[in-house]
């Protein structure tokens, strides 16, 4: 019996000094309590007096023993002995306030963090830290606020890198084009690879596709298998035209990468590359895969996917299946402009170009169009109009049968007395009263002739057709 209990008195003796040992203001301190906290002992504010008595003017220690408890959860402990800290130095204990900012930021107080972290800079205006922590919570509340305050670190800090934090704030508060501007002052092999990502993405969007291929390609030396970098560099190469490039990237991507799910946008832009390197039926394939993948969500349009599978169509001479898809673009798209329609109908146009036999048939269905877009948008009728004008013009020869006439007609009755004519408008009137009065004088109407020669005179007075009219005798 003796011995055992002269084992268990060891054993307690060995427990009692292990909770008190140091308890002298020294370093040593720290350790002791993060062993204490960690063993989560019921008697624990009994444990802490001890280094709370010998550190009470520590407040480096005092911050360290509440960044422990913080690091451990109990937030109570952590601002408790911050406040310490913040008693013994008279309240100019910079990191006390950053300690007393994380623990807002724990609960997601931004305002309440920020107000810590402002009163951490207050107490050491060259403290880094306080500035970048009060940016990245205040970003939530301004942007531009936080910002702003990174700018006050660099006056006061002229040697420390701020923009790629700037960059990074930018891109979360989606401002891709302020964060595109704040990382391309910074040479692209010293941003932190956490930003990389980020640079690449603001670059894309913003259509500066050499600097997004570089980021990529700095990003693929930290991680060789990055899907968002190759296909990033993927995209960027077939905006430069590097269409190899682009192609090397995209087998990488789509074969060498694991676990991808690939989007519509990557087929898209697949079948772009292989378009671009005439490689048509892996085109077809990619084009029609992206549009079984393709919704309503998607960040590409399907009347996007459509438009573009018409265009190379087009390229090929396949008017079918080119005016097939355009008609699918139109029928899908919401809401339809005046450029949409005129393509139809330059559509219908080099169809005609192509096929003599049906020329008039295409030239007609061309100048249907530009009838419907007088009738749909008011505001362009007198250009439909002229457009029409000129399509007419072409399958009468020689003017014999005056196809053209009505609509040169009108273009002068809707622009002749407008006051505000722009310069396009002025030459429309110009050649739709040149038609009207060479009309006039091969029907031998020299005065209705020169009435149409004035009349140009005084859209253009120098306009050699009407002055050989005018003169006339």
């Amino acid at each position: 019996m003796k011995t055992i209990k002269y084992v268990m008195l060891g054993v307690l003796a060995i427990g009692f000094s292990a909770s008190v040992m140091a308890q002298d203001g020294s370093k040593a301190d720290v350790n002791a309590v993060k062993k204490i906290i960690s063993s989560k002992p019921a008697d624990l504010d009994k444990q802490m007096k001890p280094f709370y008595k010998a550190n009470k003017k520590n407040a480096e220690n005092l911050v360290a023993f509440g960044r422990a408890f913080f690091e451990a959860r109990d937030t109570t402990n952590a601002k408790a002995y911050a406040n310490y800290a913040l008693q013994a130095t008279k309240n100019k204990c910079a990191p006390a306030y950053i300690l007393l900012g994380d623990i807002e930021a724990l609960y997601d107080n931004g305002g309440a963090a920020a107000a810590q972290y402002e009163q951490a800079i207050y107490a050491d205006p060259k403290l880094v830290e306080a500035y970048y922590k009060y940016a990245l919570v205040y970003r939530k509340i301004d942007p531009r606020g936080a910002t702003a305050k990174l700018d006050e670190l660099k006056q006061n800090r002229p040697d420390v890198s701020i923009e790629a934090l700037k960059g990074h704030i930018f891109m979360l508060a989606g401002d891709r084009k302020s964060a595109y501007n704040e990382f391309k002052k910074v040479p692209v092999g010293q941003i932190d690879k956490s930003y990389l990502n980020e640079f690449a993405r603001a670059s894309y969007f913003g259509g500066h596709f050499e600097d997004a291929l570089s980021a990529c390609k700095e990003g693929l030396k930290h991680n060789p298998n990055n899907p968002t970098f190759t296909r990033l560099a993927m995209f960027s190469n077939y905006e430069m035209k590097n269409y190899d490039a682009a192609k090397g990237y995209m087998h990488k991507y789509f074969h060498e990468i694991d676990s991808v799910k690939f989007s519509e946008y990557d087929h898209f832009y697949a079948a772009l590359i292989h378009d671009a390197l005439n490689d048509k039926e892996n085109a077809k394939q990619a084009y029609h895969k992206a549009l079984e993948l393709v919704s309503d969500s998607s960040m590409i349009k399907r009347w996007d996917i459509l438009k573009t599978l018409s265009e190379s169509h087009q390229k090929d001479n396949d008017f079918d299946n080119a005016l097939n898809y355009y008609q699918q673009y139109l029928a899908c798209k919401p809401e339809l402009k005046v450029d949409d329609y005129e393509a139809l109908a330059g559509i219908y146009s080099k169809f005609a170009e192509n096929d003599d036999a049906r020329k008039a048939e295409f030239i007609g269905k061309a100048a249907d169009v530009y009838g419907d877009i007088a009738n749909k948008y008011p505001v362009q009728k007198a250009y439909a109009t002229y457009k029409r004008a000129e399509l007419k013009n072409k399958l009468d020869n020689d003017m014999k049968n005056r196809l053209a006439k009505a609509d040169y007609q009108q273009v002068v009755d809707l622009l002749m007395d407008k006051a505000d004519r722009s310069k396009s408008e002025n030459t429309m009137l110009k050649y739709s009263l040149h038609y009207l009065m060479f009309s006039s004088y091969l029907d031998k109407n020299i005065p209705g002739a020169k009435n149409f020669a004035e009349k140009i005179l005084t859209v253009d007075p120098e306009y050699k057709p009407a002055l050989e009219i005018k003169n006339l005798k």
